[in-house]
């Protein structure tokens, strides 16, 4: 886009220094957008062309992402004094004066903050910062948006996060390439009856159904608690099995249909269909024997039937994380579901749907990230 100059009216006009519009295709599918200029990009005149910018241009090569395929540029178009952050005057002035227009001019596929400052002013309604958000695919006013850490961030003490860059711009370039993570109708049961419970486990057996499972839990050992289990069969489908109501009140109003709903679960839990889970093997099957279940970790022919994302994760990419938000972050399209507990009070306090819509969340993400997992060990001749 042409450098047409407005800053009339910006009070820090006088102060600030250096003028850079964006650069790139302006019919690029992706759009990167950073803080303000730094030193060095105050003098070229150009984005992202000082040490940091260098850093960011190196992981976007990295990641595969052709100069062709993207347009960068900045929310403040000059340098605040001392480099130091753009106040909210400064964003809004040149936001209003530029960045929206180059948003409505480029019309990206995708957009991509840099760095916190770049988030607040793409996704301003976001309840997370930048390290917590990063990776996740958020609905801004013009479009998908999918943040990154700034690379400065990267420079000053955080280098385990280039590969974590790297990783969200792959996500990034699939969807600049218009091949973005599949979204998933969710096709939960909440507040089951028995019958549901025994139509799902009999599905999952009858058809040798691969399920995730994942486990909320209160107490230690002596007073261990199982609050609720979930399962899931497909990257929709879903089923969350409570015991415990808050207040420690019995979910199953008949005892006999609690008796029958951990029957039901047992059967599955000691049948050869294969199963995967999230750190299963250090929290979730060790709690299941707690209170009795039998776990069977084999099939009839002795392969492993039981399966951990975190472990297979591990062994594809050692020098990432291998939390579920992280998993979630770069295999999926779901939103930042782990919001709604939080504003909920947190997990002792959330009222009982969302605790039980939360559970179901992560067993669908658990099974979208192991479908990855499964094909990325396959390309690496590992499985």
């Amino acid at each position: 886009m042409a450098p047409i100059v407005d800053c009339a009216g910006c009070p820090s006009a006088s102060i600030n220094t250096g003028f850079a519009m964006g650069e790139g295709p302006t019919t690029a599918p992706i759009m990167f957008i950073g803080e303000a200029l730094g030193e060095q990009e105050a003098v070229e005149g150009r984005p992202f062309v000082g040490g940091t910018g260098k850093m960011l241009r190196m992981m976007i090569h990295q990641a595969g992402i052709p100069e062709s395929m993207f347009y960068i540029t900045n929310v403040v178009k000059c340098r605040p004094p001392g480099n130091r952050t753009p106040t909210p005057t400064e964003i809004d002035h040149c936001s209003l004066r530029y960045l929206h227009k180059e948003l409505s001019h480029v019309k990206p596929r995708i957009i991509v903050p840099v760095g916190d400052v770049a988030m607040r002013a793409i996704i301003p309604d976001s309840r997370v910062g930048i390290v917590a958000g990063r990776g996740y695919t958020f609905q801004s006013k013009w479009g998908p948006a999918i943040p990154i850490v700034h690379p400065s961030f990267v420079a000053r003490g955080n280098p385990h996060y280039w590969g974590i860059t790297v990783a969200d711009l792959g996500k990034v370039k699939a969807a600049g390439y218009g091949k973005p993570r599949e979204h998933f109708e969710e096709k939960f049961i909440l507040r089951p009856t028995i019958d549901q419970v025994e139509e799902v486990v009999d599905k999952i057996l009858r058809e040798r159904l691969r399920f995730t499972f994942d486990l909320e839990t209160i107490g230690e050992r002596e007073t261990l608690n199982i609050m609720c289990i979930g399962f899931a069969w497909s990257p929709s489908h879903a089923i969350c099995v409570p015991f415990l109501t808050r207040g420690a009140h019995e979910y199953w109003k008949v005892k006999s249909h609690e008796e029958e709903a951990w029957r039901l679960l047992c059967s599955l839990f000691d049948s050869d269909v294969p199963m995967v889970g999230q750190n299963i093997f250090t929290f979730d099957i060790p709690k299941l024997l707690e209170v009795g279940v039998v776990v069977k970790r084999t099939d009839s022919l002795g392969n492993s039937r039981a399966h951990d994302t975190l472990i297979r994760h591990h062994n594809i990419a050692t020098e990432l994380p291998h939390s579920l938000s992280f998993l979630t972050s770069i295999y999926t399209d779901m939103p930042h579901y782990k919001l709604m507990v939080k504003g909920a009070g947190g997990m002792m306090w959330a009222p009982d749907e969302i605790m039980w819509t939360y559970n179901m969340r992560d067993c669908v993400a658990t099974y979208i990230a192991d479908q990855h997992i499964t094909e990325e060990m396959k390309e690496a001749g590992l499985a």
